[in-house]
């Protein structure tokens, strides 16, 4: 009875022991496949989850593209605008240097005309006006009957006779003393015959003589003293002086008045000496002196000329 039960309890032992080891047997292999099908999930999760991150990605980098595209294309627009506005700016700015280059011309104009006014007004100022030049009045004394105008070589008929101009200088020389000018306009040697009976009953049926024409200016606004028809001649040894009774008026030309121009005729006659043989003269005459107190206003004047190739 004791070794049926203890055979019972073997048999028994057994069977749990098999039942134990088919259950163990049974779990590892669910442990095995449930670890199989976590490793296969997890797997699966992985994948899907790659799968996802790459999706993800392409989304991102396809919303990175669009953001850069538009991105570019704003800039692209920005930089259009920035040009357009650029060049907007730069014509306003050129329009608006323009409109204010020209006032600044016109005030640049005006400035410079109000600082030439100023300048002048200045200069006006500080240059005083310049003196009038006085009148002069210009007086033509009486010429004389023995008067010949005319160049070397001519023949002239006066109602006094009939001349021949030997020789003859025009604007021979122009002098200055004080305030009186004389300028030598002509000197002429001339022989001729006296037809007139009175002229040649003083004068003589053949004469020669040298015909001195001048112009004396007093420029002071004194009145001058100054004898013209004073003027001494010389020629070699020769000395000649004014004839008074054919030198028109006779004497009587010194009294110079004031700013007056005297157009004076004189005769200087060769009694004895042939007058083609006059070639070179000296003149002398005196000095301008004041009317009022007869004080020396410059000094006598000295001239001379020669008929030599006249």
């Amino acid at each position: 009875m004791k070794i049926r039960s203890i055979t019972l309890l073997i048999a028994f032992a057994g069977i749990l022991a098999a039942c134990g080891d088919q259950e163990a047997e049974s779990l590892s292999a669910t442990n095995y496949e449930s670890k199989t099908f976590a490793t296969d999930q997890k797997e699966s999760l992985d994948l899907q989850e790659k799968e996802n991150e790459e999706e993800e990605s392409k989304e991102e980098s396809k919303e990175e593209s669009k953001e850069e595209n538009k991105e570019e294309s704003k800039e692209e627009s920005n930089e259009a605008t920035e040009v357009e506005s650029t060049k907007e700016t730069e014509e306003n700015v050129a329009t608006k240097k323009e409109e204010k280059e020209e006032p600044e011309e016109d005030s640049t104009s005006e400035a410079v005309e109000k600082e030439s006014e100023t300048e002048e007004e200045i200069e006006s100022k500080e240059e005083p006006e310049p003196e009038q030049k006085p009148t002069y009045e210009t007086i033509h004394h009486t010429r004389g009957t023995l008067t010949v105008d005319g160049s070397t070589g001519d023949k002239v008929q006066t109602d006094a006779g009939t001349f021949t101009v030997e020789a003859s200088l025009k604007n021979i020389q122009t002098l200055q003393s004080g305030p009186v000018q004389v300028q030598i306009k002509s000197a002429s040697k001339i022989s001729g015959e006296i037809t007139e009976p009175s002229l040649a009953g003083v004068a003589g049926e053949n004469v020669g003589y040298i015909q001195l024409n001048a112009i004396v200016t007093n420029s002071s606004e004194d009145p001058v003293l100054f004898y013209l028809d004073n003027t001494r001649l010389d020629s070699g040894s020769q000395s000649f002086y004014t004839n008074e009774m054919f030198s028109g008026s006779g004497r009587g030309y010194g009294d110079l008045q004031p700013y007056t121009e005297h157009h004076i005729t004189l005769f200087y006659m060769m009694d004895g000496v042939n007058v083609s043989d006059i070639y070179s003269i000296y003149g002398l005459t005196d000095a301008p002196t004041d009317q009022a107190s007869g004080a020396t206003l410059g000094d006598p004047m000295k001239f001379q000329f020669s008929f030599t190739g006249a």
